[in-house]
């Protein structure tokens, strides 16, 4: 147990006595050293207790000589001062009692009897120890670190361990320097956990290995990040109730540093997880269902039970994303939705299944597993598909790369991320695909000889409100603001020069999409 004052008050063969009330009476103490100085502030340490016989005080001129030494010695840090009665004078001075009264300085009466030495030597062992005791409590801690970290319960168990020896709590950052998880679970105030997340983003920044720590809302807060500056893993930071000592950093360093290795670990198996993922999805591209369900059951039998799963005989939903490389709407690559949908993989859909082919990545689900993988892909470009028979899946995957060119395309034009499906808007869909082919270009040639004047402009718009009308005289000639024969004999004029028989199906919907993509 740390010296304290009050541990001394209390030592019977001091017959120490407390003349002055202080709050520090319970602080440990660094050191006991004794010093007659006029100003020994300079060679103290913060936390000290200073004995003096009062030498220095056969000088002073007046109380503001005391107030002055008791400042000084206040301002270091010191704890409390000790006064040798009967050495030079006879009792404690009254001008050094009120200085510190009036300053909350403790003031500790020694007998003259009571050497120096045996309060200095008492004080030495009781700090010898308690750093031994600690000493003893790092390297226990350590081992029971490392003993959850080996037991199979990997980076978790290590952070829970860690938490738990250093009553503080863990939190675990990824590369990107997103939140992973928290040990123990619990509410942490939002101005230490943005100042956490600040520090581990400044120090993954910085594209080495780094470590820091502030004192923020009543808590320390101690960061370090994982791997080396040219492939982080992430970053641990620690939340603690007061600064960590020699020993308390030694536990911390081991529990980081098994998180370290658990994370080394963790990417060594998700590359292993992809690359199985990716080859059950090309699996499923050639139709081989079957196969691609034998070999994720026998990688979730030796223990991948994260990557997922295929039901031959389930329908499914695919989505689509290339992330940033699709749009610059685009927060999140698609190697991160990957990532979070298979930390999420464990759900009651039978298909579910995410890999990053070429760059793209490629989500299976069952359709009631489309949250899922929405969810995922919140803040992405994606593409997602009609459900299908799995048998279908190359449509399924045509559907969503389709719907992809939507969703790309609206995001670029709109600077914002969007989840379109195949089924949401077929003829926008179908429009937005074909608007990055060349056939825009032929529709523009296609009505040029027509625009080239007022009348056959105004043609063009009359047609296009017809279409806006679903195609219904009456409506569209009352919006036009005009009698229905004149607006139909418009129209029929326009689809006349451009070789169109309205009568035709076909016809009006080659017009249509000649009026859209020009």
């Amino acid at each position: 147990m740390q010296p304290t004052l009050r541990r001394m008050l209390s030592e019977p063969a001091f017959r120490v006595v407390l003349l002055t009330a202080s709050d520090r009476l319970d602080d440990p103490l660094s050191w006991v050293s004794s010093s007659d100085l006029a100003d020994p502030s300079p060679f103290l340490l913060p936390d000290q207790f200073v004995l003096t016989t009062g030498l220095q005080f056969q000088a002073v001129s007046g109380q503001g000589d005391y107030d002055d030494y008791v400042a000084r010695l206040a301002a270091s840090g010191v704890v409390g001062i000790g006064f040798g009665t009967e050495v030079i004078t006879t009792g404690t001075p009254p001008g050094l009692l009120e200085a510190c009264r009036t300053q909350g300085m403790a003031l500790v009466e020694v007998p003259y009897d009571v050497p120096f030495v045996a309060i200095i030597t008492w004080a030495a062992r009781e700090i010898a120890r308690e750093a031994a005791a600690r000493d003893e409590w790092a390297l226990s801690a350590q081992q029971a670190i490392s003993l959850a970290a080996v037991s199979g319960g990997g980076v978790s168990a290590a952070m829970r361990e860690t938490a738990r020896q250093l009553e503080g709590v863990v939190l675990l950052y990824d590369a990107d320097g997103e939140f992973v998880e928290q040990h123990p679970a619990g509410r942490i105030a939002d101005r230490v956990v943005d100042a956490a997340q600040a520090d581990v983003r400044t120090l993954l920044g910085r594209g080495r290995r780094a470590g820091a720590s502030q004192a923020v809302g009543g808590r320390e807060i101690v960061v370090q990040t994982l791997g080396r500056g040219d492939r982080p893993l992430g970053a641990v930071a620690l939340v603690l109730g007061a600064p960590l000592d020699a020993p308390g950093r030694a536990v911390m360093m081991t529990g980081t540093s098994l998180v370290e290795v658990g994370r080394e670990r963790d990417a060594a198996d998700s590359a292993a997880l992809g690359a199985l993922g990716a080859h059950a999805v090309r699996l499923l591209a050639r139709g081989e269902a079957a196969l691609a369900a034998s070999l994720l059951s026998e990688a979730a039998r030796a223990g991948a039970v994260d990557i997922g799963a295929v039901d031959p005989s389930s329908s499914v939903v695919v989505l689509v994303s290339a992330g940033p490389a699709a749009s610059a709407a685009s927060a999140a690559s698609a190697e991160e939705v990957r990532r979070r949908l298979q930390r999420t993989a464990r759900t009651a859909t039978p298909t579910r299944l995410a890999a990053i082919l070429d760059g793209e990545l490629v989500a299976v689900a069952s359709p009631d597993g489309e949250q899922w993988l929405r969810r995922a892909a919140e803040d992405a470009v994606a593409g997602l598909s009609a459900p299908h028979p799995i048998d279908r899946f190359d449509v399924a995957v045509q559907e969503a790369r389709a719907a992809l060119a939507t969703a790309t395309s609206a995001a670029d034009r709109s600077g914002e991320t969007a989840i379109v499906g195949f089924a949401d808007t077929s003829a926008g869909r179908l429009l937005d695909v074909l608007a990055d082919s060349g056939l825009p270009a032929v529709a523009r040639l296609r009505l040029a000889e027509v625009r080239s004047t007022e009348e056959g402009e105004e043609s063009v718009r009359l047609a296009a409100l017809w279409f806006e009308h679903g195609c219904r005289w009456e409506a569209a000639a009352e919006a036009a603001g005009m009698h229905r024969h004149s607006l139909r004999t418009r129209v029929e004029r326009l689809a006349a020069r451009l070789d169109l028989d309205l009568e035709s199906f076909p016809a009006r919907a080659e017009l249509w999409a000649l009026l859209s993509l020009s």
